[in-house]
């Protein structure tokens, strides 16, 4: 068998995924490949930056974007314009899109490569992108915030690993987290990915502080994700007035993972989790 998955050097992880066939490899501006694969996983994204290649969003047990969408979504009392930065795969789009009180999603990709592969070969949006309420805006999310002066009752991070040299970089300044928050209301949700809570402890602490001196509350959470390193991966959720951790509407039908059951026991930390934001 042929076998294809991440090779991450920097955290020092490599997954395997068997490999059926590569459905599409595209240089891009800012990687140096988007690969769309049939794996044991179903139809797999796979970006390659700096010599790694990492997963990102597989067809099968797709239990990330679930967790990342649904909890803000349920949470908000009416969840009307959301912001989705990065998520150029469409599949936390396809998700947020469920849900009859959006009006508006801006969806802000830095590479719209991303997009157009995911569109034509990955095919898990469902139809998303096409979508009249959708507004598609190619450029860094941190110029995006720093410009605009539309507010969001939903904000949805959905990027990749956001290291200083990669293209998520950028998302990791105090100014890029002060933007963020002139984006939002006083009951406004946003969720973060925050990485790897084995591998990837500085990004989850970091970001953690960022918000903590900016929101009321503050509440990470946790999924998992079968394909991404160690297995565990967290989210940062925060507000002034909403409670992320309490749902106040009911999902979607179609859900694989999440349900309001799930969504209250992943705010639910394991004791190393708890140590890392003492």
């Amino acid at each position: 068998m042929d076998w294809i998955g991440e090779d991450n050097s920097r955290i020092g992880v490599s997954i395997r995924l068997g490999l059926k066939q590569i459905i599409h490899k595209k240089t891009s501006k800012y990687f140096s490949s988007i690969i769309i694969a049939d794996t044991t996983l179903g139809r797999t994204l796979l970006l390659s930056q700096n010599g790694d290649l990492t997963i990102q969003t597989a067809e099968l047990y797709d239990f990330y974007d679930e967790i990342a969408a649904h909890v803000p979504m349920t949470a908000h009392p009416n969840p009307s314009r959301v912001l989705i930065i990065g998520g150029g795969d469409g599949v936390i789009l396809r998700e947020v899109l469920k849900y009859k009180t959006v009006k508006e999603v801006f969806l802000v990709e830095i590479d719209q490569s991303v997009i157009k592969v995911s569109k034509e070969f990955l095919r898990l949006d469902n139809g998303a992108f096409n979508d009249p309420r959708v507004k598609i805006i190619i450029s860094d999310a941190a110029e995006f915030l720093k410009e605009t002066n539309l507010k969001f009752d939903v904000i949805i991070g959905d990027y990749s690993d956001p290291y200083p040299d990669t293209p998520a970089g950028s998302l990791m300044s105090g100014e890029f987290y002060r933007n963020l928050k002139k984006a939002t209301m006083p009951d406004s949700i946003t969720v973060l990915q925050t990485g790897s809570p084995l591998f990837q402890r500085e990004i989850f602490c970091k970001i953690y502080r960022h918000l903590k001196a900016l929101f009321q509350k503050v509440k990470p959470f946790w999924i998992i994700v079968p394909y991404y390193p160690g297995g565990l991966w967290t989210f940062i959720a925060a507000s002034d007035e909403t409670d992320p951790a309490e749902p106040v509407r009911e999902p979607p039908a179609d859900t694989i993972f999440y349900n309001t059951e799930i969504h209250k026991c992943v705010f639910c930390l394991p004791q190393f989790m708890r140590d890392l934001i003492k």
